[in-house]
């Protein structure tokens, strides 16, 4: 039979395809029309389609403890925010609202100072309070340097650092120096004191007075002389400003200070005294100068280069990172609390360190809000509540 070599009449019927081909060609369509609807539903759905049950299990995930420690591991999200923090208090008796507020909150550590204290016995009592909540007890902290930079005048050290560098026995001297002003301390109930300065400052800086010497040799000598005596009396001691405050252009009390000196200069000058120190010290207060190396506007202790990089990596320290106090002018010029917070924490701080209790408002969710988000990584958080907690475990605040 010929083939049809022109179109057919316009009588003559079209060929009917097969009822086989006809289920190929609906499937290979249906097959194309859900695949469409997967790439859709997976690659341009709203997440606000989910369903509220699915979002919860999100949240629910993000909270979940990561830790190695056995402690940590039994934390809820808050419970680690909340050991991740060093705050100050209002009130001088243990019924204070805001002694009895802090109490409960169970912190890592909470700050004592000079408006908190009325004296010796009086302080007992109030210590006291501040550790009897129910769970684990906070550090509780003082800065007690020496001489007009003491937080209790009526506790020793009478003598100044600068004054006890110029003994004939310089060395002897700081080790019984910081022993009877740890004593006195741990006799309060203090577990942690902000000592020594380790900066290396000349008599024009801002820290004169505060610091040893202007040598760098002397100062780390001095200072591990220093936490000698903290070591005796059984009071975890956190030398201060790493990685050196010693030629800020101010003190960072007042605002923005600038150390203008190169990496090499810090390293050779500055650094000395923490990398003397840097196996024996539980823990070291973080500098909230500006170190142009790293970063010219973000002080120090936001600054992962500082926080992580130069004292984990460069100085080996393992001990627990403090920041100096978020509330100071060099922090409060350009960033809120809160945010200063949840950066410190980023780069590398693992106790926050709000002094004045106005200042912690919004601290605590704004880095809940940071790990939910992602900016903050649980492992981070972890980590930074197992180093405060080893220290409680260290100090026999805590029995596993």
């Amino acid at each position: 039979m010929a083939r049809l070599t022109h179109p057919p009449e316009d009588n003559q019927a079209m060929p009917v395809p097969s009822l086989r081909f006809a289920l190929w060609r609906f499937a290979v369509v249906l097959a194309l029309i859900l695949a469409g609807g997967a790439v859709w539903f997976f690659l341009f759905r709203d997440d606000s389609e989910s369903s509220e049950p699915e979002k919860e299990e999100r949240g629910e995930a993000a909270r979940e403890p990561v830790s190695d420690d056995p402690v940590v591991r039994k934390m809820s999200l808050d419970e680690q925010i909340n050991e991740v923090l060093m705050l100050g208090f209002e009130g001088a008796t243990p019924g204070a609202p805001g002694v009895e507020e802090l109490a409960g909150d169970e912190v890592g550590a909470v700050l004592v100072r000079t408006e908190n204290w009325t004296g010796s016995d009086a302080g007992k009592k109030l210590v006291a309070a501040l550790k009897a909540g129910e769970g684990i007890p906070p550090l509780v902290a003082a800065s007690q340097e020496g001489g007009e930079f003491r937080s209790f005048p009526d506790l020793p050290p009478e003598a100044r650092a600068l004054d006890i560098a110029r003994e004939k026995k310089p060395d002897t001297a700081a080790t019984a120096w910081a022993k009877a002003g740890a004593d006195a301390l741990s006799v309060a109930g203090f577990d942690l004191n902000l000592f020594p300065v380790a900066d290396v400052a000349t008599l024009d800086s801002p820290f004169a007075g505060r610091a040893f010497s202007d040598d760098p040799s002397q100062v780390a000598s001095l200072t591990k002389a220093a936490l000698k005596g903290c070591d005796e009396a059984d009071i975890a001691c956190a030398p201060l400003h790493f990685p050196g405050l010693g030629s800020a252009s101010q003190d960072t009390a007042q605002g923005p200070a600038t150390v203008a000196t190169d990496l090499a200069t810090l390293t050779a000058r500055d650094l000395v005294p923490f990398e003397a120190v840097s196996r024996k010290a539980p823990a070291m207060v973080l500098s909230l100068g500006l170190y142009p190396d790293f970063d010219a506007v973000m002080p120090g202790a936001l600054t992962p280069g500082v926080a992580t990089d130069l004292l984990r990596r460069d100085v080996g320290f393992r001990g627990v990172a403090i920041s100096d106090d978020l509330g100071a002018g060099a922090v409060t010029a350009t960033y809120s609390v809160p945010e200063a917070a949840v950066r410190a924490l980023a780069a590398g701080i693992d106790l926050i360190q709000v002094a004045d209790p106005e200042d912690a408002e919004g601290v605590a969710k704004a880095i809940e809000t940071a790990v939910e988000a992602g900016e903050i990584e649980p492992e981070r958080l972890a980590q930074a509540a197992a180093r405060v907690i080893e220290l409680k475990r260290k100090l026999g605040l805590i029995d596993d």
